[in-house]
């Protein structure tokens, strides 16, 4: 391993255990991306998600690649994203304080959890959220949404995680 991977890469944690609400996503996982890019056309594509925990544990870090690495040249996708977002613990307000970043954007949230769903809000965008649920062992969903004016849930896109049980 390279100095730059040991420096930020990390088995420890220095997240309290109840507020480490990310420790089950870490690890690998295959993903089925869904969403509807032309009114009538359900697309479906597939990815990977990699979290790990950083920086002495005070984080976790994932890398997001839509479409997989195995899959791009055979199913490539002109808006595909290969982004990763720093997920960074805030003690003083008991939440993550999160941004998000590819070729084509930055974003910053907010993760609260919220029951068994961690809520992330968009800090630019009223009325956006990034939603992971039905979190287990073994597979998570998570869910970009637009909560209309008059309350309406409008989802923008899904992925459904299922976790990597070989080491590619």
């Amino acid at each position: 391993m390279n100095t730059f991977s040991e420096a930020l890469i990390t088995e420890k944690s220095k997240i309290p255990e109840s507020f480490d609400w990310f420790a089950p996503l870490l690890g690998d996982w295959d993903c089925d991306y869904y969403d509807e890019p032309e009114e009538g056309w359900k697309r479906h594509v597939v990815g990977e998600w990699i979290f790990r925990r950083i920086l002495e544990g005070t984080g976790i870090q994932d890398i997001f690649i839509f479409p997989s690495r195995k899959t791009k040249e055979t199913d490539p996708q002109p808006d595909g994203e290969y982004g990763t977002s720093l997920r960074m613990f805030n003690r003083a307000a008991g939440c993550y304080d999160v941004v998000y970043t590819c070729e084509t954007c930055m974003k910053r949230l907010t993760f609260r959890k919220e029951g068994n769903r961690l809520v992330g809000q968009v800090l630019d965008e009223e009325n956006a959220f990034w939603i992971f649920s039905d979190i287990t062992e073994n597979r998570f969903h998570w869910e970009n949404i637009q909560v209309k004016e008059d309350g309406t849930k409008v989802l923008i896109c899904e992925i459904f995680g299922k976790r990597r049980s070989d080491k590619r």
